[in-house]
């Protein structure tokens, strides 16, 4: 019996250290490590948004990620900006793929996610929580901080300065 709590002790605790490591804005489960996420706030007007980190593979197997969820939203779709023709245009991708011991970043004027339909505007400070779908069901839910486009842009453009 001893040795049954202390197992159930630990188990509590690694259940708060995966609570921390989330609310962290970092996630693991199924060894997919996402990091540096956030979401843009919302532009006054507007339904949609985007959320951008990056996905960490650290498996002997390609992943594949094939949606994603959230209670903010009915529609969420993976997509990618793309020069057609000296133009720049948004495709929906059906799925993208996170190599074997690899990551894939999901960026601005790159591979992101598009939030349709939000059931209300995202402020700056807010968390949204997103839930990532892979084909082998695995489930990666993340706590993003909504941040501003402004002071994104901010924040990189003092960072380029120190350089």
């Amino acid at each position: 019996m001893k040795k049954l709590t202390y197992q159930f002790k630990n188990s509590l605790a690694f259940l708060s250290l995966l609570g921390s490591l989330i609310l962290s804005q970092h996630a693991f489960a199924n060894d997919i490590v996402v990091e540096h996420g956030y979401i843009r706030a919302t532009i006054p007007g507007t339904n949609v948004s985007s959320a951008y980190m990056e996905i960490n593979n650290v498996t002997n197997k390609d992943m594949v990620l094939i949606g994603a969820t959230s209670k903010v939203s009915d529609c969420i779709e993976i997509h990618e900006h793309v020069m057609n023709d000296e133009m720049m245009r948004m495709v929906k991708r059906e799925s993208l793929t996170i190599p074997a011991n690899d990551h894939v970043v999901l960026q601005p004027s790159g591979y992101h996610l598009m939030i349709f339909n939000l059931v209300e505007p995202l402020k700056v400070d807010d968390k949204v929580d997103v839930t990532l779908h892979f084909s082998n069901k695995t489930e990666v839910i993340i706590a993003l901080p909504v941040q501003s486009i402004k002071r994104k842009k901010q924040k990189e453009s003092a960072h380029h300065h120190h350089h």
